[in-house]
């Protein structure tokens, strides 16, 4: 009997998009021959009722190979936890609706966890192979917060912000309890406890591209975000 895989995306008033990025996964998975139970599921949390009603819409459409989790409140990390604690699923696996890693890059994030050589799998803009094409501010950002997040957590993780991630249920319901944050930072803690209870964690080089869709601006601001980094980090180094 095949594993069930929930490949699940937290989606916030994204209505410029959805309909077409939610067409692109879905007809990607159904050929992609994974040969397991694999369903979308779109997370929406803190969505104005029209975005509601268009996921809904979208989920009629589509059967039994999609779903859709409403949460009232916003936040990436809460829809995540949220949904995860409910699911049924064996493994537990979220992206980003902009699509901004390529869709081949999914079997290769999904392998390790099916296989059982992990527990925990990474995608990762930063290995020699990734493929990536973003701002110089961006690079600098995000390379500054690894140095300081791997000087005070004491990691080795390449990346820890990439929004494509893949657990095994049991994983994350040995960590789930202590992953506190309701927001973007909940990847680094994730990834945090995980390494602390000696979970077998991989990385794999992904093909990333910045600003993919024009009618979408990335919710991301490189002056602000970097510093509440750097501030939760430091709570969690004190929370150790």
């Amino acid at each position: 009997m095949g594993m069930k895989i929930d490949i699940c995306l937290p989606v916030y008033n994204e209505g410029l998009i959805f309909n077409d990025n939610a067409s692109k996964l879905l007809a990607f998975l159904r050929k992609g021959n994974f040969g397991d139970d694999w369903r979308a599921v779109f997370i929406v949390n803190g969505s104005n009722i029209e975005f509601q009603q268009l996921v809904q819409k979208f989920v009629n459409q589509n059967g039994d190979d999609s779903s859709i989790f409403l949460i009232e409140r916003a936040g990436k990390g809460r829809a995540i936890k949220t949904y995860f604690n409910s699911s049924e699923a064996d493994i537990l696996a979220y992206m980003d609706i902009d699509l901004a890693v390529d869709l081949n890059n999914l079997p290769s994030l999904l392998a390790p966890i099916l296989s059982g050589e992990a527990d925990l799998c990474l995608g990762s803009r930063m290995l020699a192979s990734s493929r990536v094409k973003r701002s110089y501010l961006r690079e600098i950002g995000s390379q500054a917060y690894i140095f300081v997040s791997r000087l005070l957590l004491k990691h080795r993780v390449s990346d820890l912000q990439c929004g494509f991630k893949a657990i095994s249920a049991k994983s994350w319901r040995q960590l789930a309890s202590r992953i506190q944050n309701n927001n973007f930072f909940f990847d680094t803690e994730l990834i945090y406890f995980a390494r602390k209870d000696g979970l077998r964690i991989k990385e794999v080089a992904v093909d990333w591209s910045e600003n993919r869709y024009h009618l979408r601006r990335s919710k991301t601001n490189p002056w602000r975000d970097p510093a509440l980094f750097m501030w939760e980090v430091w709570r969690l180094w004190r929370r150790k």
